[in-house]
C-alpha cells in the first residue's frame, strides 16, 4: 500500500482525511486471537495490519468494531484494543512493517507510533453485525469529515463487508462521499480452516452469453432460513446437487 511509515503529521498528501475500520471478530469463536493479532512474522492478523495501514496512510481515524459479543466483561471493540495495547511492541515481529522494523524497536520511534493510534482510536460498542459496523464507522466519518475510507478484515469476511459498504454508503445521502474512495485490505489471516477461495460470490446475471436466471437473488434467500432449519436444508441440498451431478 506503500513504502515508508510517517513519523509525524497527519493526512494523505492531498489533505483528504482517511478513515480506517478494523472489523470485529466475535469473541466466542474459535481461535479468536489467532485471527485477530495473527502470528508473526507473517500471519498478520486484522489489528496489525489495521495498524499498518493507519499509519502508512496517515489515517485521521480508526474504529475498532464491535458490541456483538462480550466475554471477561469486554465488549469486542474493547477486547481487541486491550489485546492491541498489551502486544504493541509485538507489532515489529510482523514482516508487513517491512524495512521500517527498527522504527518500531527504537524506543523514541516506537513510542510515537503508539501516541499516533492512541489519538486517533475510536471504539464502537454498539454494533451487532456487519453492516452495523459499516453504518455506526460511516457516522464517525461523516463527523470527523473524512473522504477515504479503508476497510480491514480476514479475507473470508472482507469481500461482504466491501459489498455491505458500498450498500449502506450509497443508500445514506449524508455518507454517500464516502464510495467515491472506498478501499479494502486484507489480513492474512481467516475464518479457521478456510480461505478466500471458499467465499462463494454469485453475482446478478449480466452477461449474455449466460442464462438470465438470478442465482444470486435465490442464494441471498438462505441467509433467511431459521437456525433450526439449516442443517436440513444443508441435507435437500446436498441431494438436489447430487441429482444434478454436481
Amino acid at each position: 500500500m506503500c513504502d515508508h511509515l510517517p513519523t509525524s503529521g497527519s493526512g494523505v498528501p492531498s489533505g483528504r482525511k482517511t478513515g480506517i475500520l478494523v472489523h470485529g471478530y466475535n469473541l466466542n469463536a474459535g481461535q479468536w486471537e489467532s485471527v485477530v493479532w495473527g502470528e508473526p512474522r507473517d500471519r498478520t492478523g486484522r489489528v496489525p495490519m489495521g495498524v499498518f495501514v493507519a499509519l502508512c496512510e496517515q489515517a485521521d481515524v480508526m474504529v475498532f468494531g464491535s458490541g456483538a459479543s462480550r466475554k471477561d466483561g469486554l465488549l469486542e471493540s474493547e477486547s481487541t484494543a486491550r489485546l492491541l495495547w498489551e502486544r504493541f511492541d509485538e507489532l515489529a515481529g510482523f514482516s508487513v512493517f517491512g524495512n521500517y522494523l527498527h522504527e518500531l524497536k527504537r524506543p523514541p520511534s516506537a513510542g510515537r507510533f503508539r501516541k499516533r493510534i492512541e489519538s486517533i482510536l475510536r471504539l464502537d460498542t454498539d454494533s451487532r453485525n456487519t453492516r452495523d459496523e459499516i453504518a455506526h464507522a460511516g457516522e464517525v466519518f461523516v463527523d470527523l469529515d473524512v473522504e477515504r475510507v479503508i476497510l480491514v478484515s480476514s479475507p473470508t469476511h472482507l469481500p461482504r463487508c466491501l459489498r455491505d459498504a458500498c450498500s449502506i454508503y450509497g443508500e445514506n445521502r449524508k455518507m454517500s462521499h464516502l464510495r467515491q474512495e472506498l478501499y479494502a485490505t486484507p489480513s492474512v489471516t481467516g475464518y479457521p480452516g478456510y480461505s478466500a477461495d471458499d467465499v462463494a460470490i454469485f453475482e446478478p446475471p449480466h452477461r449474455p452469453d449466460r442464462p438470465g436466471s438470478n442465482l444470486s437473488r435465490l442464494v441471498a434467500r438462505v441467509h433467511d432460513l431459521p437456525d433450526n432449519a439449516r442443517e436440513r436444508f444443508v441435507r435437500r441440498m446436498e441431494d438436489l446437487l447430487r441429482e444434478f451431478r454436481v
